[in-house]
């Protein structure tokens, strides 16, 4: 509800006698919660957490998705924008006309949840209502190339292989909105004030920064797994892209990255310091217990143990310990094979090739020329694969962020589990020599067909709904402990690790065609 005082409600008509400037979009007169003005009273109603799936959240001061400032967009009386409606679109307040082809620009960069490290192709755009950005339902039950439309927006882009971003025609006054997301990562913050005709630029740290939120109380995260290995250190990695300890849960416990215990060579990995993980050292695993437990989930990480510890891995010339300290079954694979083809994502390291190589299905195992077992403690300076335009955007964004040595990426903890991949359906993204040590597909292996649509007047196309990604890079050493609680969050991240935050938020992204640069989605139709 939106209640306007005498003197500005003067004020408009009398500028409107003086000014013209007719602004595309505002024909739609319905309020949006985040529009005010000098003397205006605006009461909003919204939910306080926009990760629960009930709306934006409150844009009030320090709390809620905005990241700080007061959340009331407030027109600026002085930059000639004043015959729009109070309660109209962000677009009403946008200033057309400047003189000498100047425009009103925000700039800036996006950073990861810890605010440290600057991420490549996170959508940015100023939305045109608050109110109606789209609900973000945590877990994959369906196919959707996108998980989840960005919305109606005033402008919109990228950032680009440094993490920059420029908009242009942003609306001029106070307590802009600003939307940052990638995938179901999604923040809103407030620009206290965006001057008209000219630049305004964010700041790289501290209030007003730019960057995704740290948990579900910040703004919307993507519904996580960690199956944990004894011998990768994701859990604690995580920590130190900025995922806070408070998101690490018992499976469905409230936290947005939910903890199962797997294998290690000398015992079970580590488990959760602030509760009970699910246990995953035997085969009664409830993370893959179905396709429908894969589904509480958007992205499933399975650090390495140490082995395989599947039954079918046996006959690959491996060392799997099996028997009695065997986790992964048949059907499991089944699962998780079907679960990525309706738009599921998983990041598997080392002796997880087994869910590929061992799969009960031929179109995963055919993805690679997989090598089996081998011992994850080589050491090299890896090449990128730059012969695909997000590769070589990976290579520009290492240097960006001071991990190359000279053109190669210095790793250790590293196996040497496939020969070469097959393309298509695979991209290889990191090599040394012949073999691969990162690479990706997207799911369905050779996608799938939507029929022609009429009304939209789009053809016949191909489609891909999940993405999986295998590694062969470990996130540190051994586990030192229980996680959260044995992590160092503060720890800055290796060369090796900034490798794998890039890979990891390109996961989270929209399943797109990786041999195409990534596209910024259309709006809504109107």
């Amino acid at each position: 509800m939106v209640r306007i005082g005498k003197t500005f409600a003067a004020t408009l008509v009398l500028a409107a006698s003086v000014f013209v400037m007719l602004s595309g979009g505002c024909g739609n007169k319905a309020g949006n919660g985040f529009v005010g003005g000098s003397g205006a009273n605006i009461d909003i109603s919204s939910d306080t957490d926009s990760g629960s799936g009930g709306g934006p959240g409150d844009l009030g001061s320090g709390g809620g998705t905005s990241g700080g400032g007061t959340g009331f967009f407030s027109p600026a009386v002085d930059g000639g924008i004043r015959d729009c409606p109070p309660s109209g679109p962000l677009s009403c307040f946008v200033n057309r006309t400047c003189s000498n082809g100047a425009h009103t620009t925000l700039t800036g960069k996006v950073y990861d949840p810890a605010g440290k490290i600057p991420l490549y192709n996170v959508i940015v755009f100023v939305p045109n209502d608050t109110s109606t950005l789209p609900v973000i339902t945590p877990g994959t039950k369906t196919c959707s190339s996108c998980a989840v439309p960005v919305g109606d927006y005033v402008t919109v882009t990228t950032t680009d292989k440094t993490g920059s971003f420029t908009l242009q025609d942003v609306p001029t006054g106070r307590n802009v909105p600003l939307v940052v997301q990638i995938g179901k990562w999604r923040r809103i913050i407030t620009v206290p004030n965006v001057t008209d005709c000219k630049t305004t630029a964010l700041p790289a740290s501290g209030a007003g920064q730019a960057r995704l939120p740290r948990n579900h109380h910040e703004g919307d995260m993507p519904q996580m797994a960690l199956l944990t290995g004894g011998l990768d250190d994701l859990g604690c990695f995580l920590t130190r892209v900025g995922i806070d300890a408070t998101e690490y849960s018992a499976p469905q416990g409230g936290g947005r990255l939910d903890i199962y215990k797997g294998q290690g060579l000398a015992g079970p990995g580590p488990g959760l310091s602030s509760g009970a993980a699910g246990d995953c050292t035997t085969t009664s695993c409830p993370l893959w217990k179905s396709q429908q437990s894969f589904e509480n989930y958007d992205i499933v990480l399975l650090a390495c143990e140490g082995d395989t510890f599947d039954p079918d891995a046996m006959t690959d010339g491996g060392f799997s310990l099996g028997g009695g300290r065997s986790n992964v079954t048949r059907a499991g694979k089944q699962a998780l094979h079907d679960w990525l083809n309706e738009g599921g994502k998983v990041f598997a390291t080392h002796f997880h090739y087994t869910w590929f190589q061992n799969s009960p299905q031929a179109d995963f195992q055919k993805v690679a020329n997989w090598l089996g077992t081998s011992v994850g403690s080589g050491m090299c300076n890896c090449s990128i694969d730059t012969t695909f335009p997000k590769g070589q955007t990976f290579h520009d964004w290492l240097g960006a962020v001071g991990a190359l040595t000279g053109n190669a990426v210095a790793l250790q903890g590293v196996a040497q589990s496939v020969a070469a991949v097959n393309n298509p359906p695979t991209t290889r993204w990191i090599y040394d020599n012949a073999d691969v040590k990162y690479l990706s597909f997207a799911t369905p292996i050779g996608g799938k067909t939507i029929a022609a649509d009429p009304d939209s007047g789009l053809g016949e196309q191909t489609i891909y709904c999940g993405k999986a990604v295998f590694s062969d890079l470990h996130a540190g050493g051994a586990p030192s402990g229980d996680v959260p609680g044995s992590c160092k969050s503060n720890a800055a991240l290796s060369p090796q690790e900034k490798a794998l935050e890039f890979l990891f938020f390109d996961l989270a992204s929209c399943v797109q065609d990786d041999s195409m640069p990534p596209k910024i989605p259309p709006p809504p139709p109107k």
